[in-house]
């Protein structure tokens, strides 16, 4: 009998551990697919995920947006933060490289410096 309840348990676990494997990869080839839309509309955004905490944030969109009329998306699945890192990661993947190719390497990270910048200026 307990070789039973720990074959079920076994196999629950790894029932679990499959689905939540699965979410992430599907949330992830989700993410790509949606750039890849997104994109071929002209659209022109970087990834966030909801409820990040990236102090600048407000100045880095404002200078994004003014410069390079880069916008920004954010997704959000409060039940599964892996599958929204994900789907993140597979946004990003393919739409970083692509404003890279068309404004210049390196163009995201010195915005970024700049919104910092600004952000440090504006708690003076």
């Amino acid at each position: 009998m307990k070789n039973i309840k720990n074959a079920l348990f076994t196999a629950l676990l790894g029932t679990v551990l499959i689905a939540t494997g699965c979410r992430k990869h599907e949330e992830h080839l989700n993410g790509r697919d949606q750039a890849k839309r997104d994109l071929g509309k002209g659209i022109l955004r970087v990834a966030i995920e909801d409820g990040t905490n990236m102090p600048a944030f407000g100045e880095y969109a404002t200078l994004l947006r003014s410069r390079y009329n880069i916008g920004w998306i954010t997704y959000s699945a409060p039940a599964n933060r892996d599958a929204a890192a994900a789907w993140v990661r597979g946004y990003n993947e393919v739409a970083l490289p692509r404003i890279e190719l068309q404004f210049g390497p390196g163009v995201l990270t010195k915005t970024m410096t700049d919104a910092e910048k600004l952000h440090a200026q504006s708690l003076k």
